[in-house]
Protein backbone atom coordinates (compact mmCIF):
# COMPACT_ATOMS: atom_id res chain seq x y z
CA UNK A 1 0.00 0.00 0.00
CA UNK A 2 2.99 2.28 0.63
CA UNK A 3 4.77 1.77 -2.62
CA UNK A 4 1.49 2.35 -4.51
CA UNK A 5 1.08 5.39 -2.39
CA UNK A 6 4.39 6.55 -3.27
CA UNK A 7 3.92 6.13 -6.83
CA UNK A 8 0.89 7.84 -6.52
CA UNK A 9 2.21 10.98 -5.45
CA UNK A 10 5.59 10.45 -7.73
CA UNK A 11 2.41 10.65 -10.52
CA UNK A 12 0.54 13.54 -9.13
CA UNK A 13 3.88 15.83 -8.50
CA UNK A 14 5.47 14.53 -12.48
CA UNK A 15 1.85 16.21 -13.44
CA UNK A 16 2.45 19.49 -11.67
CA UNK A 17 5.65 19.93 -13.48
CA UNK A 18 4.04 19.17 -16.78
CA UNK A 19 1.51 22.29 -15.55
CA UNK A 20 4.07 24.66 -14.68
CA UNK A 21 6.04 23.93 -17.90
CA UNK A 22 2.56 24.85 -19.49
CA UNK A 23 2.51 28.03 -17.45
CA UNK A 24 5.82 28.83 -19.31
CA UNK A 25 4.39 28.81 -22.63
CA UNK A 26 3.88 31.59 -25.30
CA UNK A 27 1.02 34.13 -25.17
CA UNK A 28 0.12 36.06 -28.37
CA UNK A 29 -0.80 39.95 -27.63
CA UNK A 30 -1.69 42.78 -29.93
CA UNK A 31 0.11 45.77 -29.04
CA UNK A 32 -1.32 48.96 -29.56
CA UNK A 33 1.49 52.00 -30.28
CA UNK A 34 1.47 55.70 -30.66
CA UNK A 35 4.12 57.27 -32.95
CA UNK A 36 5.46 60.65 -34.09
CA UNK A 37 4.61 61.65 -37.70
CA UNK A 38 7.44 60.08 -39.64
CA UNK A 39 8.99 58.36 -36.77
CA UNK A 40 8.27 54.88 -39.43
CA UNK A 41 9.06 55.88 -42.30
CA UNK A 42 12.97 54.98 -41.52
CA UNK A 43 12.23 51.23 -40.42
CA UNK A 44 14.57 49.47 -42.79
CA UNK A 45 16.11 45.54 -42.22
CA UNK A 46 18.49 46.79 -40.18
CA UNK A 47 16.20 48.54 -37.92
CA UNK A 48 13.90 45.65 -38.02
CA UNK A 49 17.01 42.74 -37.43
CA UNK A 50 18.04 45.09 -34.21
CA UNK A 51 14.29 45.16 -32.81
CA UNK A 52 13.98 41.35 -33.44
CA UNK A 53 17.37 41.15 -31.34
CA UNK A 54 16.74 42.80 -28.52
CA UNK A 55 13.03 40.98 -28.49
CA UNK A 56 14.51 37.75 -28.49
CA UNK A 57 16.55 38.53 -25.18
CA UNK A 58 13.07 38.48 -23.68
CA UNK A 59 12.12 35.36 -25.37
CA UNK A 60 9.56 37.95 -27.33
CA UNK A 61 8.22 37.70 -30.49
CA UNK A 62 7.60 40.09 -33.96
CA UNK A 63 4.74 38.40 -36.06
CA UNK A 64 3.79 41.66 -37.78
CA UNK A 65 2.10 45.41 -37.26
CA UNK A 66 -0.39 46.97 -38.79
CA UNK A 67 0.05 50.98 -39.25
CA UNK A 68 -2.84 53.60 -39.51
CA UNK A 69 -2.85 55.58 -42.95
CA UNK A 70 -0.35 58.67 -41.59
CA UNK A 71 1.96 56.31 -39.75
CA UNK A 72 1.27 57.46 -36.21
CA UNK A 73 -0.62 54.40 -34.92
CA UNK A 74 0.19 50.93 -35.23
CA UNK A 75 -1.25 47.81 -33.68
CA UNK A 76 1.26 45.12 -33.40
CA UNK A 77 1.18 40.80 -32.91
CA UNK A 78 3.53 39.38 -30.63
CA UNK A 79 3.84 36.12 -29.04
CA UNK A 80 5.86 36.13 -25.59
CA UNK A 81 5.95 34.63 -22.00
CA UNK A 82 3.75 37.97 -20.62
CA UNK A 83 2.48 40.91 -21.04
CA UNK A 84 5.48 42.20 -18.94
CA UNK A 85 7.97 40.35 -21.74
CA UNK A 86 6.18 42.67 -24.27
CA UNK A 87 6.12 45.75 -22.44
CA UNK A 88 10.11 45.31 -21.38
CA UNK A 89 11.23 44.20 -25.07
CA UNK A 90 9.32 47.72 -26.41
CA UNK A 91 11.60 49.60 -23.89
CA UNK A 92 14.59 48.10 -25.04
CA UNK A 93 13.68 49.34 -28.58
CA UNK A 94 13.13 52.85 -27.45
CA UNK A 95 9.22 52.02 -28.25
CA UNK A 96 5.91 52.71 -26.14
CA UNK A 97 3.19 50.27 -25.89
CA UNK A 98 0.28 52.29 -24.83
CA UNK A 99 -1.93 49.22 -24.81
CA UNK A 100 -0.75 45.37 -24.72
CA UNK A 101 -3.92 43.41 -24.75
CA UNK A 102 -3.52 39.24 -24.90
CA UNK A 103 -5.48 38.29 -27.77
CA UNK A 104 -5.51 34.36 -27.54
CA UNK A 105 -8.33 33.48 -29.47
CA UNK A 106 -7.86 33.38 -33.09
CA UNK A 107 -11.30 33.27 -34.43
CA UNK A 108 -10.75 33.31 -38.32
CA UNK A 109 -7.52 31.64 -37.58
CA UNK A 110 -4.17 32.19 -40.48
CA UNK A 111 -1.19 30.47 -40.33
CA UNK A 112 1.58 32.58 -38.17
CA UNK A 113 3.21 34.65 -39.98
CA UNK A 114 1.06 34.96 -42.85
CA UNK A 115 1.44 38.11 -45.23
CA UNK A 116 -1.90 39.69 -46.53
CA UNK A 117 -1.06 40.17 -50.38
CA UNK A 118 -3.91 43.16 -50.32
CA UNK A 119 -5.41 42.71 -54.13
CA UNK A 120 -5.42 45.84 -56.65
CA UNK A 121 -8.40 48.61 -55.92
CA UNK A 122 -8.48 46.84 -52.38
CA UNK A 123 -7.52 48.31 -48.74
CA UNK A 124 -7.45 46.69 -45.40
CA UNK A 125 -9.35 47.76 -41.96
CA UNK A 126 -9.08 46.80 -38.56
CA UNK A 127 -12.83 46.47 -36.79
CA UNK A 128 -12.74 46.53 -33.04
CA UNK A 129 -15.86 45.02 -31.52
CA UNK A 130 -17.57 44.12 -28.16
CA UNK A 131 -16.88 41.05 -27.44
CA UNK A 132 -15.77 38.11 -29.49
CA UNK A 133 -18.91 37.14 -31.41
CA UNK A 134 -18.87 34.39 -33.91
CA UNK A 135 -19.28 35.80 -37.36
CA UNK A 136 -20.11 34.01 -40.42
CA UNK A 137 -18.53 36.03 -43.32
CA UNK A 138 -20.21 34.01 -46.20
CA UNK A 139 -22.15 37.28 -46.97
CA UNK A 140 -19.00 39.56 -46.91
CA UNK A 141 -18.41 39.56 -50.87
CA UNK A 142 -21.71 40.61 -52.08
CA UNK A 143 -20.42 44.03 -50.51
CA UNK A 144 -16.78 42.96 -52.31
CA UNK A 145 -15.22 42.12 -48.23
CA UNK A 146 -12.84 39.68 -47.44
CA UNK A 147 -12.32 38.46 -43.61
CA UNK A 148 -8.12 37.91 -43.49
CA UNK A 149 -8.35 37.26 -39.78
CA UNK A 150 -9.48 38.06 -36.19
CA UNK A 151 -8.34 37.56 -33.09
CA UNK A 152 -10.15 37.92 -29.80
CA UNK A 153 -8.98 39.15 -26.27
CA UNK A 154 -8.53 36.74 -23.05
CA UNK A 155 -11.13 38.49 -20.95
CA UNK A 156 -13.91 38.59 -23.99
CA UNK A 157 -14.23 42.24 -24.14
CA UNK A 158 -13.11 43.08 -27.34
CA UNK A 159 -11.86 41.09 -31.01
CA UNK A 160 -10.34 42.87 -33.83
CA UNK A 161 -11.53 41.97 -37.25
CA UNK A 162 -9.00 42.67 -40.38
CA UNK A 163 -10.33 42.98 -43.41
CA UNK A 164 -10.06 43.63 -47.53
CA UNK A 165 -12.20 45.74 -49.26
CA UNK A 166 -12.60 48.52 -51.63
CA UNK A 167 -13.91 50.82 -48.72
CA UNK A 168 -14.97 51.86 -45.53
CA UNK A 169 -18.39 52.15 -46.46
CA UNK A 170 -18.40 48.48 -48.25
CA UNK A 171 -17.26 47.28 -44.54
CA UNK A 172 -19.74 49.16 -42.61
CA UNK A 173 -22.28 47.50 -44.98
CA UNK A 174 -20.83 44.09 -44.27
CA UNK A 175 -20.71 44.34 -40.45
CA UNK A 176 -23.92 45.60 -39.99
CA UNK A 177 -25.22 42.68 -42.43
CA UNK A 178 -23.17 40.09 -39.80
CA UNK A 179 -25.51 41.40 -37.05
CA UNK A 180 -22.74 42.36 -34.54
CA UNK A 181 -21.97 45.53 -33.12
CA UNK A 182 -18.78 48.12 -34.55
CA UNK A 183 -16.57 49.56 -31.88
CA UNK A 184 -14.49 51.76 -34.53
CA UNK A 185 -13.09 51.15 -37.97
CA UNK A 186 -9.50 52.03 -39.08
CA UNK A 187 -7.61 51.98 -42.07
CA UNK A 188 -4.56 49.88 -42.01
CA UNK A 189 -2.89 50.10 -45.22
CA UNK A 190 0.27 49.16 -44.76
CA UNK A 191 1.51 45.73 -42.40
CA UNK A 192 5.29 46.03 -41.39
CA UNK A 193 6.69 42.32 -40.62
CA UNK A 194 9.80 41.39 -38.72
CA UNK A 195 11.65 40.46 -41.58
Amino acid sequence: MKAICAATAMTLAGSTLVSADEAATTHRYLVERTFPAGALDGVDAAAKQKVNANNKTLDVTWEKSYTNVDKTKTYCVYTAPSADAVRAAAKANGMGADVVTEIPQDIKAEPRGAVHKIAAGKQRYLVKRPGTPMVRDEGDAKFGVKLLTSYGTADQRNSYWVYEAPNMGAVEDAVRASGTPIESIIVIPETLYPN
